[in-house]
């Protein structure tokens, strides 16, 4: 009885996972926005850093700027009472669909990278062409990629309960 209990306060309280899983959550919505935003041509390309939001292809920038919004939405949704597997459910469908965009991206620079230039005799790029294609800028989903890896936690935590 006592542990039902003590396990009902921990549930109540606000955690640390918890804040930055809506911190997360809130920056996750605001790159899916500003996708949108960019590709509906209201902004020009954003570029700050290693991070660039530009592009006209519906379905990276468009599509991809609304799967952001949900899993933005779906992080806030979790992010309390973040112990509870309901919740901790909701915050992990957000790190996948963070990770399916940021997987499609990496795989577009892959797929850019390994045909050598259109000036280029050879028809494979070299070690250094092909490496130069991973250099910044990124996208906003390939940056929160190692931030949503925390989300792992939530996992083992439920891999790890008894109940």
């Amino acid at each position: 009885m006592e542990q039902n209990e003590s396990k009902e306060q921990n549930e109540q309280k606000i955690t640390l996972i918890g804040i930055y899983v809506a911190l997360l959550g809130l920056v996750t919505l605001a790159f899916g926005i500003a996708d949108i935003l960019v590709w509906a041509g209201i902004r020009p390309g954003i570029q700050v850093g290693i991070l660039a939001i530009a592009g006209d292809d519906f379905f990276r920038w468009a599509w991809g700027g609304f799967i952001m919004i949900c899993a933005g939405l779906f992080m806030l949704a979790g992010s309390t009472r973040v112990a509870t597997l309901q919740q901790s459910a909701k915050v992990v469908l957000g790190g996948v669909l963070v990770w399916l965009i940021a997987g499609t991206d990496i795989f577009a620079r892959l797929c850019v990278a390994i045909p050598a230039d259109v000036a280029s005799p050879a028809f494979f790029n070299s070690l250094s062409g092909f490496l130069a294609a991973f250099a910044p800028p990124y996208t906003p989903a390939v940056l929160l990629f190692p931030f949503t890896l925390g989300i792992l936690y939530l996992i083992w935590i439920h891999d790890t309960d008894d109940s």
